[in-house]
């Protein structure tokens, strides 16, 4: 008997690390500007430069 597992979309997941107003320099460069984010648990979640590196 196959048994589907039922996974609730990321959009309903209690974040498991979340960041409010974040900002990263390289330098003088302002990478990241006043960043919100929320990455649920069980997910990958990657920053990527122009050169395609993380």
């Amino acid at each position: 008997m196959d048994t589907a597992v039922q996974t609730p979309p990321a959009s309903a997941l209690k974040p498991k690390i979340s960041a409010r107003n974040l900002n990263f320099y390289y330098g003088k460069f302002h990478a990241l500007k006043n960043i919100n984010l929320d990455i649920p648990e069980n997910k990958v979640t990657a920053f990527i430069g122009p050169s395609g590196c993380g």
